[in-house]
């Protein structure tokens, strides 16, 4: 007896394998799994009467997306929550601040979320924070989660004094008179933790369902989450239980490490809901708050960044991870963080590509000519958020001068035969789908500047961005080829498109949407309502010259 398929996805425009597939416009979903890819007459006999049939209206259909890094606890508690990402200036963020306390009063310790100095003219400190907080203790998150700015009060309870040292890897900022300014560095930040009232699974969980929901509307179905033990449960909690749901790859925090290594916990240990990841280490901080660990000083200062990790010591961690069959993934953004990371997975040897799970960089956001080849030659995935890219443009032109041309360098990276994989580093950066495809083919604000891209030689064509969101993370998380493809057998965790995303131009991809996401055969997200996304129908989308080629 023929099968018969349980959804029927007719008119789409199907896409796998760093291709559009030219030849086929329907999809049959049987049990969970892809049935059949090819012409809509074909497959039209695989339909019964409980059949679902999904029009896709001409748009484009890929696999899933996967959202390769994010912090998805910690994005569902920001949402909602105190939030200064669209601050433009101090006295805005005081405002904000004062807002919330008053509309707050129960609220013990206010915790907040996003501010960026380097978009101010004043700097952020205790005493402009204490003219509005009062006697409550108050902690306000960077944008890029690598800063903290307190009040005095959460200095009192925190028991910060001037005669406080900065810990290793980390920085007190201080005022003329070496008191501290209430700005916390990198690991500084954890004299503060536990100031921070506790959240609690019960409430974790449902925050997540909710941002889960929100993430199938941008038809991501998995995400590789670095987080610590306490979200590791609200996680299991959300895979394990009913209700809207993510597949996830949970890697393991730094401080876990003995712990992992004395159960004999291995990455890629796990099914396609729920797996074991790598470990995550910090060789370094960030760009936004001038901690990232470059090899050249940042442009008119002679500070070259923090290693929050000394070469050695992550040379010797990953030596103990690797040999224990953990895969690394090293948060390394300035050069000099990054080729600390491969000359740690260099000297781990054959042990480093051992794991079920390929070794891997987090954001690279700044990398040495000399460097670039090593990613193929070690096997490791480069883990990268294009987000990060446009929003960074100015900080990167301030900050590092005319070694911009090697950052972010994508097409470089891929050109030499490394493998991609994109997220969005939420809460950093929304993760929206199409805002990220549309940041990796132009360089591009969503004002359209710069004009021509910000360091156009690196942007990727559309397949190539496509694949970096699919089965690039795919790969590297051991689910290829169940997952990341459209192919007979393969798991149907499907994105449907508003149009076809190969006959939109550049700048449109910014404004195309999701209009169904499936997950295992069933439609977890259905857009309601929607209109046609404007695209240049009619005609392929002219890429620019420099984005033209073998990018694949």
């Amino acid at each position: 007896m023929r099968p018969r398929a349980d959804l029927l996805i007719v008119d789409a425009r199907p896409w796998s394998d760093g291709a559009a597939l030219p030849e086929a416009d329907a999809i049959a979903v049987a049990d969970g799994r892809v049935l059949a890819v090819g012409r809509a007459a074909d497959l039209s006999p695989l339909a019964g009467p409980q059949t679902r049939r999904l029009d896709a209206g001409g748009g484009t259909v890929t696999p899933a997306l996967v959202d390769a890094h994010i912090h998805l606890v910690a994005w569902a508690r920001s949402r909602g929550a105190l939030e200064l990402f669209d601050c433009r200036s101090r006295a805005e963020a005081l405002a904000r601040v004062a807002g919330f306390l008053a509309d707050h009063p129960a609220t013990a310790t206010v915790v907040g979320r996003g501010w960026d100095a380097n978009l101010w003219s004043e700097v952020p400190d205790r005493a402009a924070l204490d003219a509005v907080t009062g006697a409550r203790p108050v902690l306000l998150h960077s944008k890029d989660f690598h800063s903290l700015w307190v009040n005095s009060v959460a200095l009192a309870r925190a028991g910060v004094t001037r005669d406080t040292p900065d810990p290793p890897g980390g920085r007190l900022e201080r005022d003329g008179a070496g008191e501290p300014n209430g700005v916390a560095r990198e690991h500084a930040v954890r004299l503060f933790t536990a100031l921070a009232p506790p959240e609690g699974l019960a409430a974790d969980l449902a925050r997540v369902r909710d941002a889960v929901r929100a993430l199938h509307a941008e038809g991501i179905t998995a995400v590789h989450d670095f987080e610590g033990a306490d979200e590791h449960r609200v996680l299991r909690a959300l895979t394990r239980g009913d209700g809207p749901c993510v597949r996830v790859l949970m890697h393991l925090a730094h401080a876990g490490l003995d712990h992992a290594l004395a159960l004999g916990l291995a990455s890629g240990t796990g099914g396609d809901r729920f797996r074991v990841g790598a470990l995550k280490l910090f060789a370094d901080g960030t760009l936004g708050s001038q901690t990232a660990a470059l090899l050249e000083a940042y442009e008119g200062s002679a500070d070259r960044g923090l290693e929050l990790i000394p070469p050695a010591e992550l040379t010797a961690l990953v030596a103990r991870a690797t040999a224990g069959s953990l895969a690394v993934a090293i948060h390394a953004i300035g050069d000099r963080a990054v080729r600390s990371s491969l000359d740690a997975i260099a000297a781990a040897g054959p042990a480093a590509r051992a794991s079920a799970l390929p070794p891997r960089i987090e954001h690279v956001q700044l990398l040495d000519p000399a460097d670039l080849p090593r990613f193929a030659a070690l096997g490791v995935v480069a883990s990268m958020q294009p987000s990060h890219c446009t929003s960074d443009i100015d900080n990167a032109h301030r900050h590092w001068g005319r070694r911009v041309d090697r950052s972010y360098p994508w097409r470089s990276l891929l050109g030499s035969g490394a493998r991609l994989a994109f997220g969005s580093d939420a809460p950093v950066e929304a993760p929206a789908t199409a805002h990220g495809l549309h940041s990796a083919v132009t360089r591009q604000r969503t004002d359209g500047t710069p004009v021509a891209g910000f360091v156009p030689a690196e942007r990727l064509d559309l397949d190539a961005a496509l694949t970096a969101y699919t089965e690039g993370p795919a790969r590297a998380s051991g689910a290829w080829p169940r997952l990341g493809r459209i192919a007979p057998g393969a798991i149907a965790d499907l994105a449907l498109w508003s149009t076809d995303l190969h006959r939109a131009a550049p700048p449109e991809l910014s404004g195309v949407q999701v209009t169904a996401t499936v997950m295992e055969g069933e439609v977890v997200f259905e857009r309601t309502g929607r209109t046609p996304t404007p695209a240049s129908v009619g005609r392929p989308a002219a890429e620019p010259a420099a984005a033209r080629g073998g990018a694949r």
